[in-house]
């Protein structure tokens, strides 16, 4: 069996994907970065299985090297990924992104069709956010037969992650936005998360793995939502909340008209005490069944790659708390 190269793979998040991936694959693996030491020490821990590797995820030369004959390489090494991204489907080797990167559809649509041509899957948003809200999104879908309003919330944001910070800027989803309708994105709303968290202020937001869910599920309405931003945003969490609730939370809800023959409504809800234990789960199980062969060739989300009853079954065995209701 081909092996796998983890990118970043001696971080906290990266550490978790390699233990994650000894235990599901039978394939060797390649733990990679710009520290060889801190590579080998972590590699060593796994005998035979792993050998640690020089790698600067923004250079070519050594990415080439590395990927070489890989079966698949899983990015966990943050910020800008297109290197890495080009590198793998030029050397046709699929590629697993855990960095919440942003596209433009024009960028996107590009990179598509180069996954399409070289005939290997490449799915971005494998990590806990992005990725998880188009699962929950994709897995209510699946459950209603036609959804009028689905709503997503989440203890963590996209936009305090780094990528984020350097774009600047916050999207807006596509279409007009009424008055009432841009006001209320500003007044923050309590959501009751799975315990321990808890009640949560959050607000209007936007996450990339989203993009394009609602015209093409025909959902009327789809809110997704997270915690206030910047101080004043923490300082409203530590009024409502008290002091900050360990653990990541999320939940979504869906409604839809009244039928006699199926629920009007449905919630699911997640909790876990580390938001870097589903990342790390989601893009094992995805990275497997690459491996396997089970996942299509070209452009996809974690949403698109697998059942989403299949990935939501993986992070329950991996301790994640999921509960849900319909009625």
């Amino acid at each position: 069996m081909r092996g796998v190269v983890v990118l970043g793979g001696y971080g906290r998040l990266g550490r978790l994907c390699v233990h994650e991936l000894a235990g599901r694959t039978r394939a060797p693996l390649c733990v990679a970065g710009r520290s060889l030491q801190r590579a080998e020490s972590l590699a060593l821990s796994f005998g035979e299985r792993a050998r640690g590797m020089y790698v600067n995820a923004h250079d070519p030369r050594t990415l080439a090297r590395a990927l070489e004959g890989a079966g698949a390489v899983v990015s966990c090494c943050g910020g800008d990924q297109l290197v890495a991204l080009q590198t793998a489907l030029e050397l046709r080797v699929p590629f697993v992104g855990l960095s919440p990167a942003s596209l433009e559809p024009r960028s996107r649509a590009r990179l598509a069709e180069l996954a399409w041509r070289a005939q290997v899957p490449v799915v971005l948003w494998a990590g806990a956010l992005p990725g998880l809200p188009g699962v929950l999104a994709e897995a209510l879908v699946r459950k209603l037969p036609a959804i009028r309003r689905l709503r997503i919330a989440s203890t963590g944001g996209y936009f305090e992650t780094e990528t984020a910070r350097s774009e600047k800027r916050l999207p807006t989803p596509p279409g007009d936005v009424s008055r009432r309708a841009a006001l209320r994105r500003l007044v923050p709303e309590l959501w009751r998360f799975a315990e321990p968290v808890g009640a949560c202020p959050v607000m209007p937001s936007w996450s990339p793995d989203l993009d394009g869910f609602a015209e093409s599920h025909c959902v009327e309405t789809l809110d997704y939502l997270e915690p206030p931003r910047g101080a004043i945003g923490r300082s409203l969490r530590l009024l409502v909340a008290g002091q900050p609730k360990p653990g990541f939370a999320l939940a979504a809800s869906a409604c839809c008209d009244p039928d006699p023959a199926a629920p009007a409504s449905a919630e699911i809800a997640l909790f876990a005490h580390n938001v870097l234990i589903p990342a790390a789960a989601l893009a094992s199980a995805i990275t497997g069944a690459i491996l396997e062969g089970t996942v299509p060739a070209g452009l996809s989300t974690p949403r698109e790659a697998l059942h989403p009853a299949l990935l939501l079954g993986e992070l329950e065995k991996r301790g994640v708390r999921i509960s849900g209701a319909s009625r």
